[in-house]
């Protein structure tokens, strides 16, 4: 119970320390909300131009696009301050977190909570809804029950991720291009259907770098799209047990790197 309330202090701590700054915390919804529209007017600009994108019609992207936005920004919410713990190595503040009675994992996500990430969560009930109308979503109860099973599934997939990625820095120290490279540029791939790309990249982006998890196969429960473009059907349902996996795999790599750390002496 002690420990629950002192993350928790933690938690309130970084709302505040994040809200201080009221006129950076407002500019920085109004940049993501301005990326996600830029991101979501291309789609309209090369749907209205060729109508579909591989089968796939306007209101299936933008559903396709609204559990991407869910999970990245439920995923950006809980775990931001892991960007940048390269720095926390560095400059040895991550001593600090390993004298400490509690989990050197807790202390790290719970020092810092990107509230402002809010914009992502805006974006995709915007995009749920309209998505929804367009495609002509029928939500059924198992259609609702199984919706935050699967954006859970997703986090638990870009969490995991996230946190392998920043496993690496108990090695490299620095990690700041992975970052960018893992964790930023990879998502753009499932902005669009999975099945866009070839064999071997489908094969990549669900075997091996899992991402297509995150919206593509289920997406097409959602849809009524069972089987369609789909490397077998089983998938559209394997979210939750692909994140379950990853996180499972992404946190035995952070204690396989807690204990290969060694302090800096800064």
């Amino acid at each position: 119970m002690e420990t629950i309330r002192i993350y928790l202090t933690l938690f309130a701590t970084s709302i505040k320390a994040r809200m201080e700054y009221k006129a950076s915390f407002l500019f920085y919804i109004f940049a993501i909300m301005t990326f996600y529209i830029g991101q979501i007017g291309l789609l309209f600009v090369l749907l209205n131009r060729f109508h579909q994108i591989k089968g796939w019609t306007m209101g299936e992207m933008v559903f396709l696009y609204s559990l991407h936005a869910f999970a990245y920004g439920f995923t950006n919410l809980i775990f931001s301050q892991l960007i940048n713990f390269d720095k926390m190595v560095v400059d040895g503040e991550f001593d600090r977190v390993l004298v400490r009675p509690l989990s050197p994992l807790g202390q790290v996500i719970f020092s810092k909570f990107e509230v402002s990430t809010a914009a992502h969560l805006i974006i995709g009930f915007t995009a749920l809804y309209f998505g929804t109308h367009l495609a002509g979503i029928e939500w059924t109860l198992r259609k609702i029950l199984l919706f935050p099973v699967i954006v859970g599934g997703g986090v638990l997939i870009a969490g995991g991720i996230r946190l392998a990625v920043t496993a690496v820095a108990f090695w490299t120290l620095r990690n700041r291009s992975l970052v960018h490279t893992v964790i930023f540029s990879s998502k753009e791939f499932i902005n669009y259907p999975v099945n866009i790309y070839n064999m071997g990249m489908q094969f990549f982006l669900t075997f091996i770098f899992p991402i297509a998890f995150i919206n593509f196969y289920p997406a097409h429960f959602f849809l009524d799209r069972s089987g369609e473009g789909l490397l077998h059907p089983a998938l559209e349902m394997g979210t939750p047990i692909v994140g379950i996996i990853v996180f499972i795999v992404s946190v035995f790599t952070w204690k396989v790197g807690v204990n290969h750390y060694q302090s800096t002496g800064s």
